[in-house]
């Protein structure tokens, strides 16, 4: 039966498993700070994935610590213990995960001096020089052979702590800067040779694929030259296809209106004809003198019916005398007359011509005599030729009635006209004086449309690439121009130089791209580490990179113990809770000093034991450099740094092969990423920047200005979204500096999904998809 004091058997057996199952991500964790920071500084989203990942783990590890000391009673019912469990985890793992953070940027990196920023670079440089062979330290036994064992490994994470405590650091390498900086360039650069040249190979492959289609636009583009003739000739049929069309239309137009001439012929003709028979007769019937009122009255009411049926044909008022038929009078028919007159007047009407002649009259001599006819072909060609029937005609044509064949049609100034519209619709740009027999003109125009047309073609697809070169560049002109230069700097980074050549072969990819590239980063360490603190002040170009140094050369070995130190209690503590589950009861039999004593145990052990079993290879010998570096933090007043640091030397490789095995298992740390990148974006809205100091640090940050994100991948058209934000992405869109998680899906390729950190230096980011 279970004691009151202890808890019931069903909670120590959660817990005892609890624990068991902490050990795995704990020991991860531990294994991958190891093997990270042990071969190099890493960049800073893998240093902030291990630094979220081990706080959140830490925090677990003491929430289950603190359980175990909380009473029984809490844990009598099973929602009584889960409530308690919960309530006390969430308290002590936001603690424990953000007072680690708050700890680290509060007291060693915010209030952290431009010489320790200083001699912290230093420090960083010095150990990623050792990882790399880069520099040897006189009887400092590290085997190169075995670089990735887990006693280097752990050597090489310490060892940038080591030397940032010796102050002295500087002082003593101020010789040795330079040539330890260039080797460790060096060595870094020629180790990834392979990996460099494979980028600038699939750099080459991309470049060859842009001129291939850069070359079939240059084909396209000559093509569309070359077949000016053949648009000069399509445009001039379409010219001769409109006249002829029009040339029908015309005749086409002239039938409709004659037709319709005819048809009011026919109507009108015999009431025109009616109207003058009865105004002769009118004439006849009241021809007396005495009858001339009544002669007015018979002619005025004709006149009005005329009127109103003259209205009615649609050509406006028509005056009675246009429909009549005009003749010529010959001199001779007027002699003939007048002879046959005299001689029935007996001379009288001859005598009075001649006084007519002689006071300025025409004597009775008619040149025109005037008829009318009941003919509705008479009717016809005088509808046709009335000025309203021809201006309606050409209203609705555009042309006057009567152009008698299609050359006459084709040189009419309306046709002219019509035919510069048309081609003015379609692009082409003619004078507006322009006619159709002034074909040089024509050809030039047609010239300049096509070359027009092409030079924006290709300037439209140019655009969408983000390109601007002309046409038909050589490969060589191609990969030289200023455009392709400015993508291949742009995917070469730091890396490149001017004027590369993509298809440069080894040899000279080596020569001309990575020696100069050796040389101008060992120059960029150099200022980095000589001569410039001030540039290490808050606010300084070289603020945050000596913050991140701090952070590369302190957080290893503090992390490394507080994991090593939970997982060596959390494994020496589990013997203890394993015999409890058995015989819970035994502390209440036991005296008091033997409980503590053998609670205390585990502590000890852990304590001691690493360092009285485990040889390492770097403390063996008292005149040892690591022992000296020891003895410097000793100096500097950390006596209790330097005991850790020395315990973690001997315990750390013991543990490291275990967490690597869980990972390669389990592969835990992997599948994290996402949610660590998702817990890291908190530490950018919680205060853990000190409020009252660093004030210049503050304002930049506070005025931090959003940057242009820019993705590139190797599949064109591949769908890129930002997981994390509701705005969809595009091209130059501004982004407030932070951590944003990424996915980018194209057909036939692997979908990519990832967090990255976008900052002012890191906003332009080249993603490539793999094949399925």
């Amino acid at each position: 039966m279970t004691p009151p004091s202890c808890k019931p058997t069903l909670w120590r057996v959660f817990l005892f498993v609890l624990s068991v199952a902490y050990l795995i991500p704990e020991a991860i964790f531990n294994a991958q700070l190891v093997s990270l920071i042990g071969l190099g500084t890493p960049q800073d989203s893998q240093l902030e994935q291990l630094e979220v990942y081990g706080r959140a783990i830490s925090g677990i590890g003491a929430t289950l610590l603190l359980a175990d000391f909380l009473p029984a009673r809490y844990f009598r019912s099973a929602i009584s213990g889960f409530s308690i469990l919960f309530a006390l985890a969430c308290v002590v793992w936001p603690t424990v995960y953000f007072g680690q953070k708050i700890i680290v940027e509060r007291v060693l990196i915010a209030s952290s001096s431009a010489e320790q920023r200083e001699q912290a670079v230093l420090s960083a440089a010095f150990r990623d020089a050792l990882a790399l062979n880069a520099v040897s330290v006189t009887g400092l036994e590290y085997d190169t052979e075995l670089q990735n064992s887990s006693e280097n490994l752990t050597f090489l994470a310490l060892f940038g702590g080591l030397l940032y405590a010796d102050n002295k650091l500087a002082t003593n390498l101020e010789n040795y800067k330079h040539q330890i900086v260039r080797q460790f360039v060096q060595k870094q650069t020629y180790r990834d040779f392979d990996l460099h040249y494979q980028d600038f190979s699939s750099l080459y492959v991309q470049l060859s694929e842009s001129y291939e289609d850069y070359a079939k636009g240059s084909n396209t583009y000559n093509q569309k030259l070359a077949g000016i003739p053949q648009q000069e000739k399509e445009y001039w049929q379409a010219i001769e296809q409109k006249i002829n069309q029009g040339w029908s239309d015309y005749q086409q137009a002239t039938k409709t209106y004659v037709a319709r001439a005819e048809a009011r012929a026919q109507k009108y003709g015999p009431r025109i004809f009616e109207y003058h028979k009865q105004t002769n007769q009118c004439l006849e019937r009241y021809s007396k003198s005495s009858q001339r009122d009544r002669r007015t009255q018979c002619i005025e009411r004709l006149q009005a019916r005329y009127k109103s049926e003259i209205d009615k044909a649609g050509l406006g008022y028509v005056e009675p005398n246009y429909w009549l038929i005009e003749e010529d009078v010959s001199g001779l028919e007027n002699t003939a007359n007048t002879a046959i007159a005299g001689v029935i007047t007996g001379g009288l009407s001859t005598l009075l011509q001649a006084l007519s002649l002689a006071t300025g009259g025409d004597g009775g001599i008619k040149d025109k005599r005037y008829k009318y006819t009941d003919d509705p072909t008479h009717y016809q060609r005088r509808i046709l030729a009335h000025p309203n029937f021809q201006a309606q005609f050409q209203k609705d044509t555009g042309y006057p009635m009567g152009i008698p064949d299609l050359g006459a049609f084709r040189n009419h100034d309306e046709t002219q006209q019509r035919i510069r519209n048309t081609l003015k619709t379609k692009g082409l740009a003619l004078p507006a004086d322009w006619r159709v027999e002034q074909r040089l003109v024509f050809s030039q125009a047609v010239a300049n449309k096509v070359k027009t047309d092409a030079d924006a073609g290709w300037n439209d697809a140019m655009q969408r690439k983000g390109l601007s070169l002309p046409v038909n560049l050589q490969w060589q002109d191609f990969q030289l121009h200023p455009s392709v230069q400015s993508i291949i700097a742009q995917k070469m980074g730091d890396m490149y130089v001017d004027n590369v050549h993509a298809d440069w072969s080894q040899a000279n990819f080596k020569q001309y791209v990575l020696d100069p590239n050796i040389e101008k980063r060992t120059l960029r360490y150099i200022d980095m580490i000589s001569d410039a603190r001030v540039h290490f002040e808050n606010g300084g170009k070289y603020a945050e990179a000596g913050k991140q140094a701090l952070r590369s050369v302190l957080i290893p070995p503090i992390s490394m113990f507080l994991s090593l130190f939970l997982i060596c209690l959390t494994i020496l503590k589990l013997p203890i809770k394993a015999f409890e589950l058995f015989k819970p009861d035994w502390q209440e039999h036991t005296p008091k000093w033997s409980r503590w004593v053998i609670k205390s145990i585990p502590i000890l052990l852990i304590c001691f034991l690493p360092s009285l079993l485990v040889q390492s290879t770097f403390t063996a010998r008292a005149d040892s450099p690591v022992n000296h570096f020891l003895e410097k933090v000793e100096e500097n007043g950390h006596p209790v740094f330097s005991t850790v640091l020395g315990w973690t030397l001997h315990a750390q490789p013991i543990l490291h092969p275990l967490g690597l095995s869980f990972e390669a298992h389990t592969g835990i740390y992997k599948k994290v990423e996402p949610l660590t990148h998702k817990l890291a974006g908190l530490d950018e809205i919680l205060p853990i920047t000190p409020s009252t100091s660093n004030a210049t640090e503050l304002s930049a940050r506070a005025t931090q200005k959003p940057v242009p994100l820019t993705v590139i991948s190797n599949v064109e058209g591949a769908a890129i979204r930002i997981m994390n934000i509701k705005p969809k992405y595009q091209e130059g869109m501004l982004l407030a500096p932070g951590n944003y998680e990424f996915e980018i899906r194209a057909a036939g390729y692997q979908t990519y999904r990832r967090w990255h950190r976008i900052s002012e230096d890191n906003h332009n980011l080249e993603i490539p998809l793999d094949a399925l």
